[in-house]
This record gives C-alpha cells, sequence and structure tokens, in this order.
C-alpha cells in the first residue's frame, strides 16, 4: 500500500556554498516536492543565507515581503465579506 509520504515530501535543503575572501554563504530553501507517476513537481522558497566566518555560523533569515502582502490580501478577502454579512444582520 502506498503512503502519501511517498508522493509528497517537505524538506529544507541548503543550496552551494558560495565563498569570499572572509566569508562563506550558503543559500537554504525549503522545498516541496510532489512526485506523481508521469512526472513531478517542485516548489521552492528562500528561507535564509547561512554565512560562516572561520567555525561561527550565523543564520539570516530571508522574509519574503510579497509572501505576506499576497496571505494578507486573500485574509482580508475573506474576512471582510464576512464581518459585512454580520454587521448587516444585526442592523436589520
Amino acid at each position: 500500500m502506498t503512503k502519501l509520504t511517498d508522493f509528497v515530501e517537505w524538506k529544507t535543503v541548503q543550496g552551494t556554498a558560495v565563498s569570499t575572501p572572509t566569508h562563506t554563504l550558503i543559500p537554504e530553501s525549503q522545498a516541496l516536492i510532489i512526485n506523481f507517476p508521469y512526472g513531478g513537481f517542485v516548489w521552492q522558497r528562500p528561507t535564509a543565507v547561512l554565512v560562516q566566518n572561520g567555525n561561527q555560523t550565523e543564520r539570516h533569515p530571508i522574509v519574503d515581503i510579497t509572501r505576506l502582502a499576497t496571505w494578507s490580501i486573500i485574509g482580508t478577502g475573506i474576512i471582510l465579506p464576512l464581518l459585512l454579512r454580520l454587521i448587516k444582520k444585526q442592523s436589520s
């Protein structure tokens, strides 16, 4: 019997390190991988940049402003009509 985990995978991956004279930069992202019998789908989004300076590693998160704005608009589009409907019901 096949399980959902055989088709869908959500993981954090690190990209290829880039070295500068003073630091090493490593990109980090989250990946949603969906496998079908005839192909697949991969969706990635950046989450952070790891900065290595000698033996010390710092993680600098990436804030996706576009994603936050999109979810805010979707949330407002769902909640606002519900609130207006409640207000209309109470006034009549």
